[in-house]
């Protein structure tokens, strides 16, 4: 899989804030978390689970979340 934005690390989800309309996903980067708002919807057709390990993509007004449904690989090429 090959992404062109460049802003984007790999964390495991830590927190889940489920609301009717949209979602909180708090994901755990490293030396910090990471927030991303994306709707409930879009939050459960990717069956997103606290320990489940995702790609966060950014820019300076949003956060993409990506989970590969595949086993998880440890070399991310980036």
């Amino acid at each position: 899989m090959r992404i062109s934005d460049p802003n984007k690390l790999v964390g495991k989800i830590i927190r889940i804030n489920a609301g009717q309309e949209m979602t909180e996903i708090i994901v755990d980067v490293g030396d910090q978390a990471v927030t991303a708002t994306i709707t409930a919807g879009a939050a459960n057709d990717m069956n997103l689970q606290e320990g489940d390990e995702v790609f966060t993509m950014f820019n300076s007004t949003s956060v993409t979340l990506i989970k590969d449904t595949k086993e998880p690989r440890r070399d991310y090429g980036f």
